[in-house]
C-alpha cells in the first residue's frame, strides 16, 4: 500500500472515531441536560415562602384529592369547590411548579363560581416520576386529567375550560389536537413547538453551537415522546373551532414573543374563533408578570429589598429562624395578588366562548 494512501486510511479511521466519540458523546450529554432541565420539583415548605398556599385559605375553600395515571405514573391533584355549577376550570401550571402555583387565579374562578381541577405534572410535588421528562410531558398529563375528567359522570353537563401558563400554555393549546370537549381555553406566554423551544434555550446557554446537537436532540425527544414531540400548539388550535385566548407579553424573555411563542405564528392561525391579548405595559409585559397586579409587584420589590438588607447583614447565611420570621411577617394575600383587570378578560372570554 502506497504511503499516501496508508495516510489517507489513517486520517479516515482518526475521523471516524472521533465522529463517534462526538456522537456517543454528545446522546449522553443530551440525555444529561434534559434530566437537569427537568428535575424533579418539590412543594415548598410553608413557612419559608411567600407562595399563597392551600394552608392559607384551607377555611374558605372545600377541596378533594383527586388522582389518575399519566403513562405509569400516578399524578395528584385536587378538585377545589366542587359545589360550584359554572363550570369546571383545569389548570396546567409551568416548568418548576406545581398544583398550588397558580392558586391566586384558581382562587378568582372559584370565587366566581367555577370549580378548578388543579393537579402537579409527572415530576412535579406529589405527582409520581422521578423527573419531568420534557416539554411534551405537559400536554400528555394535561390529556390524561381531561380524560380522568370525562370518566366523572358528575362533569357530563359541565363546560370545561383550560387555563394554563408558559409549559403549561403550551399544553392547553396543544391538547386541542387529542378530541377532547373544551369550551374555551386560555394559553398564557405559551410556546407553539416544543423543539423550537429547546434549541431557543440551547441559543442561549451555548450560544450557535447548540445545532451541533441539533440531531441528538432531536432523536431523544422523539425516542421519549414519539409522535406527540412533534405537535404544535397551531397545528392543534388549527384542527378545531374552539375558541382560544392566546396572550402573551412584548418583553417576554423566557418565549420569545417574535420566535417561539403561540402569538409568532398567528398568522398561521386559521380557527376563526382565536383572539389575541398582548400585554405591553412594563412590567407586566414579561413572562411571569402578566396576570399580577401592579400592587403585588411594588410589595415583591420592597420586600425583596428587605430580604436583601437581611442577605447583605448575615453576608449570606441568614439563620433559619430568621429567614421564618421574615416569611411570617409578608402579606400573602398581597404578595400574590392577581391582577384583576387580566383575570377579568380571561373570565369575560370564557362566558362569551359559552354562548358561541
Amino acid at each position: 500500500m502506497k504511503r499516501e494512501t496508508m495516510i489517507k486510511v489513517i486520517v479516515i479511521m482518526i475521523l471516524s472515531v472521533l465522529l463517534l466519540a462526538f456522537c456517543i458523546s454528545s446522546f449522553i450529554c443530551v440525555q444529561i441536560l434534559f434530566n437537569n432541565t427537568f428535575a424533579r420539583t418539590v412543594r415548598p415548605e410553608h413557612d419559608l415562602s411567600s407562595g399563597l398556599l392551600y394552608e392559607d385559605v384551607a377555611g374558605r375553600y372545600e377541596r378533594e384529592a383527586v388522582s389518575f395515571y399519566s403513562g405509569k405514573n400516578l399524578l395528584s391533584g385536587h378538585l377545589y369547590c366542587p359545589q360550584n355549577t359554572e363550570g369546571l376550570v383545569v389548570i396546567s401550571h409551568g416548568m418548576g411548579g406545581g398544583e398550588e402555583s397558580y392558586l391566586p387565579q384558581a382562587l378568582y374562578f372559584l370565587d366566581r363560581g367555577y370549580q378548578v381541577l388543579a393537579y402537579s405534572n409527572t415530576g412535579c410535588w406529589d405527582s409520581e416520576g422521578k423527573n419531568s421528562i420534557g416539554l411534551s410531558q405537559s400536554v400528555l398529563d394535561l390529556d390524561a386529567a381531561l380524560s380522568w375528567v370525562e370518566g366523572q359522570p358528575r362533569f357530563a353537563n359541565t363546560p370545561v375550560y383550560l387555563f394554563g401558563h408558559s409549559w403549561g400554555g403550551y399544553a392547553v393549546a396543544a391538547v386541542l389536537a387529542f378530541g377532547h370537549d373544551i369550551a374555551a381555553s386560555a394559553s398564557v406566554a405559551g410556546f407553539n413547538d416544543p423543539l423550537t423551544m429547546i434549541m431557543e434555550w440551547g441559543r442561549g446557554m451555548i450560544g450557535p453551537a447548540v445545532w451541533l446537537e441539533y440531531p441528538f436532540i432531536w432523536i431523544n425527544q422523539r425516542l421519549t415522546f414519539g409522535k406527540t414531540f412533534s405537535l404544535t400548539a397551531v397545528e392543534a388550535i388549527n384542527a378545531v373551532d374552539t375558541p382560544v385566548l392566546v396572550v402573551h407579553g412584548n418583553n417576554d424573555q423566557t418565549v420569545s414573543f417574535t420566535k417561539a411563542g403561540i402569538i409568532a405564528s398567528r398568522d398561521q392561525i386559521t380557527n376563526p374563533n382565536v383572539q389575541y391579548l398582548v400585554c405591553d405595559k412594563a412590567p407586566q409585559n414579561d413572562h411571569n408578570h402578566l396576570f399580577e397586579s401592579l400592587a403585588k409587584l411594588a410589595y415583591a420589590d420592597e420586600r425583596n429589598a428587605a430580604y436583601e438588607e437581611l442577605y447583605q447583614q448575615y453576608a449570606g447565611e441568614i439563620p433559619e429562624e430568621v429567614r421564618r420570621e421574615f416569611y411570617a411577617g409578608i402579606d400573602r394575600f398581597l404578595a400574590n395578588e392577581p391582577d384583576p383587570a387580566f383575570m377579568e378578560a380571561v373570565l369575560k372570554f370564557y362566558q362569551q366562548a359559552l354562548k358561541h
